[in-house]
């Protein structure tokens, strides 16, 4: 009979690619990884793995048990949701990840809420990007991710998740008295800024992905002078004048008075912050009292007002 925890590490192979990763994730040492892997391997009598370079690929008979070992861990998963669900009181743990301007705006209140109304709860928080955090939920590293959509770049497909839009967040150009001095409001304002430095995330991301294509959109390429994925660093080239940005209006909750900001387009455009579940876990107790009080909280927030 094959062994669920030598199938959750071949699932695991197959996501992180190499046996460090593996080992780290599930607290093994790496060569009790090998040696699980060996033994699975024993019990179905083909190989599953071989080695790219230093990285490792399942082999084809690998891809198919790997597979098969997604819907064996998911049910294995929804009988824990169906136990669980049989108690009274949501307990256990909660694993939450989100991106900064989340983490520093409704989370901390949704949080507040669950420790005061269930005290047997516990809710572990990890702050990270999207490009990270989902691939973690889809390995089971979470339970629940706070991502984000920005306007025509959807989120990557990713089999077996629900996804709930906790808010739509304005996105602002955003700049200082200096700068914003210099615009006509009646002209293209994105036009303007061909000659400032600007403040962008990190390669690769969502959010500077659409910023570069916004610029080449009208007729220019935007010279970089700050990259982080910090948007707090990003507000403070801003606030000194050394930088535009195109913010958020969730990381417009800190900027000072004199921080003068302007529409991305005549009607405003939003990035969607979203809630991503695995579907397994979607029902547990647990989980759905923690996404009820996030709901709550970013509804607390005004979202109207974040787009003004």
């Amino acid at each position: 009979m094959l062994n669920v925890g030598r199938l959750r590490v071949l699932r695991e192979l197959h996501h992180r690619k190499t046996l460090s990763a593996v080992a780290e994730a599930l607290s093994y040492s790496t060569s009790a990884v090998s040696q699980q892997v060996r033994q699975l391997e024993k019990e179905v009598g083909v190989r599953l793995i071989e080695p790219v370079g230093r990285r490792i690929r399942l082999t084809p008979q690998g891809l198919l048990l790997a597979d098969h070992a997604e819907k064996i861990l998911g049910l294995v998963e929804r009988a824990q949701v169906d136990v669980a669900a049989s108690l009274e009181h949501p307990r256990g743990t909660v694993r939450l990840a989100a991106f900064q301007s989340a983490a520093l705006t409704f989370v901390p209140r949704a949080l507040r809420e669950l420790q005061d109304r269930y005290p047997d709860l516990i809710v572990e928080f990890h702050q990270g990007e999207p490009e990270r955090t989902l691939p973690a939920l889809s390995s089971g590293d979470f339970d629940l991710v706070i991502a984000e959509s920005y306007p025509g770049i959807p989120l990557p497909s990713m089999p077996g998740v629900v996804v709930d839009t906790l808010l739509e967040d304005g996105l602002w150009l955003a700049m200082n008295a200096s700068i914003a001095d210099s615009i006509d409001p009646a002209c293209d304002t994105f036009a303007q800024l061909s000659g400032a430095g600007w403040a962008v995330e990190v390669a690769a991301s969502a959010p500077r992905t659409w910023v570069v294509d916004e610029c080449r959109k009208h007729g220019f390429e935007p010279r970089i002078v700050c990259s982080s994925e910090d948007l707090a660093v990003q507000l403070q080239f801003v606030e000194a004048g050394l930088a535009v940005a195109v913010l958020p209006g969730l990381a417009l909750e800190a900027a000072s008075t004199s921080l003068r900001k302007f529409p991305t387009a005549p009607g405003i455009q939003r990035r969607r912050v979203l809630l991503v579940s695995r579907e397994a876990s979607y029902s547990l107790p647990a989980s759905s009292v923690v996404r009820t009080a996030l709901e709550r909280a970013s509804a607390q927030l005004r979202v109207g007002e974040l787009g003004r």
